[in-house]
């Protein structure tokens, strides 16, 4: 068995368990952003990239939380992230420097002179005038998820690039998403360990057909998370997934199936301000006609260099003119339901919670792991997880856009295949409902 195989087997949640670190206490919270100390802050604007960070992923809110282990500050940022522990940086590779960026600023933070996109570009195997590369770590979702909180660290990652490919697709930058990349190399470009902060995925903005011919700028310097929590499962499945040639990145990559769909850019930057995972549901049902807008806007293609491989599936509870039941992604019935019957299963699949019980729908991001996996190794099961992430933020930024609220939630893994009747693996799931 895979190692991706054996990590996601082991990290699923039986009916009535728990996929958090009940014993976790403030004591060991983690430390959710980088420390710049009083490093200047370069303007947003200064990059392409810029402007799109900061209205696709930087804090928009903060409150006082007083649930368990104890009273904490919460940020809010533009992107759902279970648990507010934000595992995912993201760096911009420019023409005059390597930025980090700074989500409480929000700015652009220097942490490399020189035109770093090189050393990036040759890492993955593409040109573009601008790269944003996110990482991950995993210590500090793994506070509460533990090792489950590697598919956290993906899940994030798509929920912020639904954010950025979107932004980026109505400012016309035709972004492309990279996931095949030699892992080592980019790793040592970004100045991270590649273990306790490791990267996840590139978007290439723009284009520059001699970035990636330039000669490459590796920086060998690393700069692992201090004190960061290890955790072996996920840490063998990241690594004996990684890329070590570019034979394997090339032979990893397809062409994009399609741009990224373009919105209205008012609406979607104003439905990433307002956003917030919404937990409570008006009975009303959704109208039929725009809960199908929404879907096919969640299904429309990813513009990356990997195929889907994520399947889409609907309970409906209260839709206008549909019957409760189960539904494919357009909205074809697959199998009636009784509505009570159907709201009690998928609130105890959903890990017992009360809000996708209460919802008009509930989406599932399905995978068959084992097929993937054989045909696209370990690497497909990283994508399997992106590509869930960022469909899932599709749909929480859109629900948003119709005026409705929605929020992702975890699950008993095999409580929602046998919900749905299939032998595929749920990869996240999203709840929408009117306000």
């Amino acid at each position: 068995m895979s190692d991706a195989l054996a990590y996601h087997r082991t990290t699923n949640v039986a009916a009535h368990g728990t996929d958090e670190d009940e014993a976790r206490t403030l004591e060991t919270y983690p430390t959710l952003f980088k420390d710049y100390g009083d490093s200047e802050r370069v303007p947003l604007e200064k990059s392409l990239a810029g402007p799109i960070l900061g209205n696709g992923a930087a804090v928009m809110r903060t409150r006082t939380h007083f649930g368990p282990p104890g009273r904490r500050t919460v940020q809010f940022r533009g992107y759902s992230s279970a648990g507010a522990l934000y595992p995912i940086e993201a760096y911009v590779a420019a023409r005059d420097a390597l930025y980090s960026f700074d989500a409480l600023t929000p700015g652009l933070v220097r942490v490399a002179e020189g035109d770093a996109r090189s050393a990036v570009a040759a890492a993955v195997g593409a040109s573009g005038d601008t790269f944003v590369v996110l990482t991950g770590v995993h210590s500090r979702t793994g506070w509460k998820y533990m090792e489950r909180g590697y598919r956290h660290v993906w899940w994030d990652a798509g929920t912020m690039l639904a954010n950025l490919l979107a932004l980026a697709a109505v400012d016309d930058l035709r972004p492309r998403l990279h996931v095949a990349f030699l892992d080592r190399e980019l790793n040592a470009a970004l100045g991270v360990d590649g273990a306790t902060e490791y990267a996840l995925a590139v978007v290439a903005l723009g284009d520059d057909t001699e970035s990636a011919s330039r000669p490459s700028g590796t920086r060998e310097t690393v700069r692992p998370t201090p004190g960061a929590a290890r955790y072996p499962l996920a840490e063998a499945a990241h690594a004996s997934s990684a890329c070590t040639r570019l034979e394997d990145v090339r032979a990893w990559r397809v062409e994009p199936p399609g741009e990224e769909p373009k919105v209205d850019r008012d609406a979607l930057v104003r439905a990433i301000r307002r956003r917030g995972s919404i937990r409570a549901y008006a009975p009303t049902p959704l109208p039929r006609d725009e809960l199908a807008d929404l879907l096919r806007w969640a299904e429309a293609p990813i513009p990356a260099d990997a195929p889907s491989v994520v399947r889409q599936v609907v309970t409906v509870a209260a839709v206008e003119g549909i019957e409760p039941g189960i539904y494919d992604a357009q909205l074809r019935l697959i199998a009636p339901r009784d509505e009570r019957e159907l709201r009690e299963a998928v609130g105890f699949a959903a890990m017992e919670q009360e809000h996708p019980r209460d919802a008009g729908v509930n989406v599932f991001q399905l995978g068959d792991l084992d097929a993937l996996v054989a045909r696209l190794g370990g690497r497909g099961y990283r994508w399997a997880l992106l590509e869930a992430g960022i469909r899932a933020g599709r749909l929480q930024i859109g629900a948003v856009m119709h005026g409705w609220g929605a929020a992702a939630s975890t699950f008993y893994d095999e409580e929602v295949s046998r919900l749905l009747s299939t032998h595929e693996s749920p990869l996240l799931m999203v709840a929408v409902g009117r306000r």
